[in-house]
């Protein structure tokens, strides 16, 4: 009789070993035990993030005490769960110096889709949603379109705004 070998996967991840592991300039996040490691991103899309901080960076400015930040810098949305968001708003500020992983839940995240579509479609959005952010963006810049989760779903076309940022106004042109 054949015995059947346990499946090969990798060894869960404790909170603490994680943020033991050797800073990186890489995009690595803890999700419920499972270290994920992100590829690198395109060109197209640090054009696209880019775009949009230089956007929410200038709102932020003019509505103290707002803040903008962008990854890699840790964010904890439960425990055992400290991803690294593309790009997100506090609109209450972070404190100088604020020790990571950040223990803020953002009013705003952002995401622009990776090579991995679904994790930041699906997975991401479930972690975010149970973590109370109150609206998360998924940018498609293939698409040239931003679906805006929170109270109400939306899909934007033409110029992205929201009552979450008062003023805030994106048009999202062939440059997008």
């Amino acid at each position: 009789m054949a015995t059947v070998s346990p499946a090969l996967d990798p060894p869960l991840v404790s909170e603490a070993e994680f943020l033991n592991l050797p800073e990186s300039m890489e995009r690595v996040e803890l999700l419920d035990g499972e270290v994920i490691v992100a590829p690198p991103p395109t060109d197209r899309h640090q054009a696209v993030l880019g775009r949009l901080h230089f956007a929410l960076f200038g709102w932020a400015e003019a509505h103290p005490p707002a803040a903008v930040r962008l990854a890699p810098l840790d964010v904890r949305f439960g425990p055992g769960r400290i991803l690294q968001p593309d790009l997100f708003v506090v609109l209450g500020g972070l404190p100088t110096g604020a020790a990571t992983p950040l223990e803020v839940v953002p009013d705003v995240v952002v995401e622009v889709l990776s090579a991995r579509r679904s994790y930041d479609r699906l997975t991401k959005r479930a972690v975010y949603a149970e973590a109370g952010v109150p609206e998360y963006w998924v940018v498609d810049s293939v698409q040239r379109l931003v679906e805006v989760h929170g109270v109400a779903h939306r899909i934007v076309h033409d110029v992205l705004t929201t009552p979450r940022l008062p003023g805030f106004s994106l048009p999202l042109g062939p440059q997008f």
